[in-house]
Parts: structure tokens; C-alpha cells; sequence
């Protein structure tokens, strides 16, 4: 069954229309308005998902099935839509290795149509959770018939790192090269030791992929965009839980000093360029009202413009949520994918209400800000 709260919800959206911003992070002032928006479940007992438009029209999510946020059940699965994002298939599921907990953390779609997810495998010692025996793996999937079939899973080298998760998107750079973000560190694994997001590149159209290079330490999960004139831009989470960017030059070999953009829990990002021009933000909200919120910068991430976020999602019961991603369709309607736990958190299913109260949810909305 649907939650009430989203038959309440459907047809409106908030944008704010007043921040008041200092440095030192104030309580804000908000002015609202409604703006006309859909609200579509895509799939229940569903997290971390992706979204990618594919070559023939429909929209391809992917999202993390068969487990809660951690089990070796877990699997990565996707569904797809015909109809811009109103109707789902049910979920089939794509990577699913042995004794492993696994998913889809990274998505792009290239030129030719060819669609690419970075997925992650992690495992350790026994049934029970714990950093015995701990590993994780990054791989890379290719399908080049939108999503029907998919090639096997291409092992990433992450090298000088011991352990990897890939990340945010995977893009193609104007001399074919094709990079990716991810995150890792060094074994044993230790839950607070330290993590630092790189990226890695192919030079053979995804049929390897190493080289990795540092872009910042204390940093994991991070969204790459593409700047006017060919430099990177990363929005990556701190260890604490802001976000902050940083600026590549040289096709991702060095990175600018991160210059901080969101406030604690507003994680993680992700960055689209809009038809507009403008490059949009999109990220998890974990203060109240939990939920899902976006910005724009209008001078390539060098500012946000703060004064005019809009709230796409406001329901969550508690900062179990987010990991947004946004898709722009061709009729210039914008499609931006989460999920939410609502309930009790239940993070290893051990009460045995996850992964049922989790829900893999889409907004479409107008862009406001053009």
C-alpha cells in the first residue's frame, strides 16, 4: 500500500523564495509558494537509487532489492518507464554476486546511447554484520540495447586503495577518455577510518578502468559535472555530512581545495546542467523537514543560489533518505528519483520492518528557476 502521507503530497512541491545566509548558519526565514509537481512510487523495499534517460525514450532506474541497507541478500535491480516516469515495471534484477551485499551506485549514459552503471560489491565474515573479513569491490556494467541486456561485470582498479565503492556519474571527456567517481581506503576496514574520494578513468571505452587519482581526503560519495570550457566540478560529502566542491583543470589528475556548499546533513549531491545552462544540485535533507531539496548556480558552482531552493520532498520520518538523482526529459520536465525509510529505522533488518518500510520514490516538477 501506498503511504497516506503521499496521497496527500501529490500535486505540490514547495519553493522557497527567501534564505537568509550568513556563514555562520542561522535559523532560516522562508517565504512559500506551490508549484505544481507528480509523485510516483517506483518501488517498494528499494534503496539508493539511480536514474538514467536511455536512447529509446523510457527512464531506467536502478536501486538496491533483496535486503536492507546492509545483508548479503542485497542485489542490484532495476525498472523501467515508458511513460516519462508515471508507470514502472517491476524490479529484475542485473548484479547479484555470491555472499555479498550489492548495488548500483554510479550511472551515465554516453553518446552512442551506451548506458553504464558503477556497482559495488561488499562482503564480509558470517550472516551478522561485521568488519571481520571485511571487502568491497567496485565493477562497471555496459548495456548497449537501453537497459535490455547487460554485459559482464568489469572489475575496477582502484589502486593505491584497498577497498572501493564507485559513485555519482560516469562521463565521457572531450578526448574520449571516460572517468568516474568513487571513494575508499585502506584494510582492515575500520568504520571511522579514513575515506577519500578519486576518480578513476578508462581510455578503452569501459573495458578497463584504473588510474586513480586523489580529489579529496575526508571525503566519499561524489557527483562529477562537466564545466563550460572542459574542467570537472565534484560535489562530495564530507565525513561530518556537508557538501563541498572542488575544480579540475587537467581532466581529474589534481583538484582545487573543497569550498564547503551545504550546511551539516545535506547529503549527498548530485549535479545536473539543466537545458537552461544553469547547473542544478540536488540533495538529501536530514534536518527537519527530512526530505529532498535543490539549488541552482548560475556561474558554473562558483555560488548557489540559497535564496530560491525548492523542496521537492518534506515527508521522511527521520534522516533515513535521500540519495537523489535528476534527469531532465526532452519536453523539459525534470524527473528526480529518492528513496525513504518512514517508520522505525531499521538499518541491518534485524526488527525485521526493513527493507519493507523503504520506498524508491520520483518527483516530476518544472523547472522553476528558468
Amino acid at each position: 500500500m501506498v503511504p497516506l502521507r503521499d496521497k496527500v503530497m501529490k500535486r505540490a512541491i514547495t519553493v522557497l523564495l527567501a534564505w537568509t545566509f550568513t556563514p555562520a548558519w542561522p535559523q532560516e526565514a522562508l517565504l512559500v509558494r506551490e508549484l505544481a509537481s507528480e509523485r510516483v512510487v517506483v518501488a517498494r523495499s528499494a534503496y539508493f537509487p539511480r536514474l538514467v534517460a536511455a536512447r529509446d525514450g523510457s527512464l531506467l532506474a536502478a536501486f538496491k532489492t533483496g535486503a536492507p541497507h546492509i545483508g548479503k541478500g542485497g542485489r542490484a535491480s532495476i525498472a523501467r518507464s515508458r511513460d516519462g516516469g508515471r508507470s514502472w515495471s517491476g524490479p529484475r534484477v542485473i548484479f547479484d554476486l555470491p555472499d555479498a551485499d550489492d548495488g548500483i551506485d554510479a550511472s551515465g549514459v554516453l553518446s552512442d546511447g551506451t548506458i553504464l552503471f558503477g556497482a559495488v560489491s561488499y562482503t564480509w565474515e558470517g550472516e551478522r554484520y561485521s568488519t571481520k573479513g571485511w571487502k568491497a569491490s567496485a565493477y562497471v556494467l555496459a548495456s548497449k540495447d537501453d537497459g535490455a541486456t547487460w554485459s559482464p561485470p568489469v572489475p575496477v582498479d582502484a589502486a593505491p586503495f584497498a577497498w572501493a565503492y564507485p559513485f555519482g556519474s560516469i562521463l565521457k571527456l572531450e578526448d574520449g577518455i571516460l572517468v568516474m567517481a568513487g571513494y575508499g581506503g585502506d584494510l582492515p576496514y575500520k568504520a571511522d577510518g579514513p575515506q577519500t574520494a578519486f576518480v578513476v578513468r578508462s581510455r578503452d571505452g569501459g573495458r578497463s578502468w584504473g588510474n586513480a587519482a586523489v580529489i579529496a581526503r575526508d571525503f566519499n560519495e561524489t557527483s562529477l559535472i562537466l564545466l563550460r570550457g572542459g574542467a570537472l566540478m565534484a560535489v562530495m560529502r564530507s565525513r561530518t555530512g556537508y557538501l563541498a566542491t572542488s575544480v579540475s583543470t587537467d581532466r581529474g589528475m589534481h583538484w582545487d581545495a573543497p569550498v564547503t556548499v551545504t550546511r551539516e546533513r545535506e547529503h549527498p549531491g548530485d549535479l545536473l546542467r539543466l537545458q537552461s545552462g544553469a547547473i542544478l544540485l540536488t540533495f538529501g535533507q536530514r534536518n527537519k523537514p527530512f526530505g529532498v531539496q535543490a539549488m541552482i548556480s548560475l556561474d558554473e558552482g562558483k555560488s548557489w543560489d540559497r535564496r530560491r531552493r525548492v523542496v521537492l520532498a518534506w515527508d521522511g520520518d527521520h534522516g533515513d533518505l535521500g540519495y537523489p538523482v535528476t534527469v531532465q526529459r526532452s519536453d523539459g520536465r525534470l524527473a528526480t528519483i529518492y528513496y525513504v525509510v518512514y517508520g522505525e529505522r531499521d538499518p541491518e533488518g534485524i526488527k525485521g520492518i526493513a527493507p519493507g518500510n523503504a520506498f524508491t520514490k520520483l518527483v516530476l516538477w518544472d523547472d522553476p528557476w528558468k
